[in-house]
């Protein structure tokens, strides 16, 4: 458009010359004439002269242009240090102001991004109606923050063994010295070193240093080698050799489950909502892959297997109270057993297959031998994450239907003598050995929330009972039935437990 704006106007002059050649009475015009139609004149109101600017940072340029024939168009751009004096390194580097019209005299701040390793100043371009131009160049006389150059051979490791050691070598400068030369094995993006950073010795003098190392490639992650080179005032320049395979990566995965919801179902439900069964290698309910289904996801889903159930235990289906009350898990294969009372599930089951789980808690100081906590927060699901879920297996053995249980308290109900035990809180890990047929794995399930159940206690911190019917011989199949009682152990139903659960695939 302002190109346009020039072509259209230098068209206007020309005409003008023209008629006034026409006229026998008129003197022709020279536009050419800078005396008669001088060029716009800049003048810069910020400083002409940055003792320092710096890479990457912006720089504010104030002044005044004016023009006698009318302003077409002005902008700032980075300038570099050329044969024959200033030249412009990139025309995607200009900034325009954009005029109202074609005024006579603008003032202008405009903000330009030192955005060039080369820059030696900072030039203002004024260009009038007839195409005359007008140039001021703010001198640059240090541009810090330029970080070092650095190249590697090879930039790129086509493939390399699990463990194997690769060769690096480099060249690393600045113009204000280095500082240090650091290198590790690393993951790009999201950026991640895998391996402590290494040192290569530099000196203060250093302005320029070769250089090379060897590392191991031993975390499967690993997509680069990271190089990082500081200059003397503090400026990193960061340089990878990408890594495109690794290969002799060992078998085995694991599974990582992170906010895993569960609540305890109603006894015999009507109409069955709560996430209430696990599933390690999930279940396809109406096309999508789930992991933690209802009774009714069940009946809905494509044949699979489920490993686990979260329940309220409290009586079993003769509606005998139990002495290890509260909420707790249940292997699969004991959904419809026993003490777990859930045997009025059973045709909600019968579209998939039952796993046996077995459970046992780790006790704290075993947590702090294996740094769980730091497990948890760092694995990625690898090779090593199935090697170290595998020293379990001496744990958490099974050996009867009693290891398929596990109660948040122990001696909970108040109907039994014996004093209560809570086992389960905020924090606690759970070994666990998944099996079906001679398929054996091994996972630990973290407890992030355990279910508030103070509200069903009574003062000797045992959860109650009922006593009343009808509820005490029939089902709680929901709540607000009429006559039920729901005090105590019946509250527990849809209580909320959160897990992260990482197990063997």
């Amino acid at each position: 458009m302002k190109r346009l704006k020039g072509i259209l106007y230098t068209m206007i002059a020309f005409s003008s010359l023209l008629l006034w050649g026409c006229n026998e009475e008129s003197v022709a015009v020279d536009y050419t004439d800078d005396n008669a139609y001088p060029p716009p004149v800049v003048t810069i109101t910020s400083e002409n002269t940055l003792a320092t600017a710096e890479y990457r940072k912006n720089e504010i340029i104030t002044g005044i242009v004016t023009s006698e024939n009318g302003l077409r168009d002005l902008y700032v751009t980075l300038l570099k240090n050329g044969e024959n004096g200033y030249e412009e390194i990139n025309k995607n580097y200009r900034v325009y102001l954009i005029f109202d019209g074609f005024p006579k005299s603008q003032e202008f701040s405009i903000e330009i991004n030192i955005a060039d390793k080369e820059t030696a100043a900072i030039g203002v371009f004024a260009t009038d109606i007839y195409t005359k131009k007008a140039q001021e160049s703010i001198v640059i006389q240090n541009l810090k923050g330029v970080p070092p150059v650095v190249m590697l051979i090879p930039q790129q490791i086509e493939a390399v063994e699990l463990n194997g050691i690769v060769s690096i070598s480099g060249t690393a400068s600045s113009k204000v010295g280095l500082q240090s030369i650091q290198y590790a094995l690393a993951r790009k993006s999201p950026y991640l070193e895998l391996s402590p950073l290494q040192t290569i010795n530099v000196t203060p003098a250093d302005k320029e240093k070769n250089f090379s190392f060897e590392i191991t490639v031993d975390d499967e992650r690993a997509d680069a080698i990271v190089v990082i080179v500081t200059d003397a005032d503090g400026y990193k320049e960061t340089a990878f050799t990408d890594i495109v395979t690794i290969t002799g990566i060992p078998e085995g995965r694991a599974l990582i489950f992170e906010n895993i919801e569960m609540a305890p179902e109603w006894e015999n439900p009507f109409n069955p909502s709560q996430p209430y069964i696990f599933s390690f290698e999930g279940l396809v309910v109406n096309g999508q892959l789930k992991n933690v289904v209802t009774l009714n996801d069940l009946v809905n889903s494509t044949s699979g297997r489920i490993d686990f159930a979260f329940v309220n235990f409290w009586r079993n289906s003769s509606f005998v109270p139990i002495a290890n009350r509260g909420p707790g898990f249940a292997s699969a294969d004991r959904i419809t057993g026993g003490t777990v009372g859930r045997q009025v599930d059973a045709p909600w089951l019968t579209n998939v297959g039952l796993n046996a789980t077995f459970f046992k808690l780790i006790p704290p100081e075993m947590a702090a031998e294996m740094d769980l906590d730091n497990f948890f927060d760092n694995t990625h699901g690898n090779w090593e994450t199935y090697q170290e879920l595998d020293k379990l297996s001496t744990f958490v053995t099974g050996t009867g239907s009693a290891d398929k249980q596990l109660l948040q308290r122990l001696n909970a109900s108040s109907d039994r003598t014996g004093t209560p035990v809570l086992q389960i809180v905020d924090g606690t890990y759970i070994a666990i050995r998944r099996q079906f047929a001679d398929n054996i794995k091994y996972g630990i399930i973290k407890v992030i929330k355990a279910v508030d159940d103070s509200g069903a206690l009574n003062d000797e911190g045992k959860i109650t009972g009922i006593s009343s019917e009808p509820g005490k011989s029939n089902y709680y199949r929901g709540p607000d039935m009429e006559g039920f009682e729901y005090t105590g152990v019946t509250t527990l139903y849809g209580k909320k437990t959160m897990l992260k659960i990482i197990v063997q695939q």
